[in-house]
């Protein structure tokens, strides 16, 4: 069987998934995606893509394709409906227990401004000491409210954390019908009717048409002054000029913000995360789109990749199939 390999993570796994394969494949890495014209004579004879980006440009190079296998969750920017009948389109996950930490991770910087005093103290400004017997200005995630908008495994994970900490939480789902580990759970129709309850609003919903700008000036308008937004599923859920505008107005409090609105051609370039200065921002935590990128998750990841490129050379039923 001929795989492809595509992009720089799916290449590195090559090593890993060799140690997990029961028959020996046929590889070929396709490190820059973007050289595709130097690998026509391997796509054409490709049985599996394995990686990213999957776009209809390689999947056309490709007429001998039975299995295209995404390397994390996420299919966002491949319309499922144009992959040709009889392909196979499967997905990974592994990720949410890093994201989920993450978000508890920014949620305690941004609630006790750890960045804030951190700067301080390295000027030798004591401001916000305990010694000084000044009233206190940080607050405690305990007795704090969580909005979890979507309830997959990312929520579940993030809201058993979160219960750890004391937090109320709220979730909303297409299946509101779920309890435990939610205080309340609403219908994901009615999700914006609990922004004025909420402290930390966190989206972990994937993007599509629907979710695409869910949270702009009128969710904002409905959140308190003192909440917060993390974004760790795609940049394009938040609306941008919208958000970037209340946190600089601080009509609400700050964001962590992990997905982004611009991206890098290549690892050499310098580029800002938006055409908007949300690094300016004193109050917004930015992270490079790594919330999830750690050993545990890659790993687990190669260990679903070679499970179903086995199970495909087996002709039995593959894990996380889309279509």
């Amino acid at each position: 069987m001929h795989i492809v390999l595509m992009g720089k993570m799916a290449s590195w796994c090559h090593e890993e998934l060799l140690k997990r394969m029961e028959v020996s494949h046929e590889f070929t890495l396709i490190r820059d995606p973007r050289r595709l014209d130097d690998f026509a004579g391997a796509l054409a004879t490709a049985e599996v893509i394995v990686g990213w980006p999957l776009t209809q440009a390689v999947i056309e190079r490709c007429p001998k394709l039975r299995l295209i296998q995404a390397s994390g969750a996420g299919v966002d920017g491949m319309n499922l409906d144009l992959v040709p009948a009889g392909v196979r389109v499967a997905n990974t996950f592994h990720h949410e227990v890093a994201i989920a930490e993450y978000v508890i991770m920014a949620m305690l910087i941004l609630a006790r401004r750890a960045a804030e005093y951190d700067a301080r103290l390295r000027a030798g400004k004591w401001d916000g000491s305990c010694i000084w017997g000044e009233t206190p200005v940080l607050h405690e995630l305990s007795g704090q409210t969580l909005l979890l908008i979507g309830l997959g495994h990312i929520a579940r994970e993030t809201a058993e954390r979160a219960r750890a900490f004391g937090m109320r939480i709220i979730g909303a789902s297409r299946n509101p019908a779920r309890s435990d580990p939610y205080d309340r759970v609403i219908p994901f129709a009615g999700w914006e009717s609990a922004l004025s309850e909420a402290d930390w609003v966190v989206p972990c919903c994937p993007l599509t048409p629907e979710t695409t700008g869910l949270i702009g000036a009128a969710q904002i308008a409905r959140m308190k002054s003192t909440a917060h937004l993390i974004n760790m599923t795609r940049g394009k859920v938040l609306d941008e000029l919208p958000v970037f505008e209340a946190l600089r107005d601080r009509r609400i409090a700050g964001a962590a913000i992990d997905v982004w609105y611009r991206y890098p051609a290549d690892p050499e370039e310098t580029c800002l995360p938006s055409s908007l200065p949300f690094h300016e921002l004193p109050n917004v935590l930015l992270s490079p789109h790594n919330s999830a990128w750690t050993m545990r998750t890659i790993m687990g990841r190669v260990g679903d990749i070679a499970e179903n490129l086995n199970r495909l050379a087996r002709g039995e039923d593959l894990r996380n199939v889309l279509r």
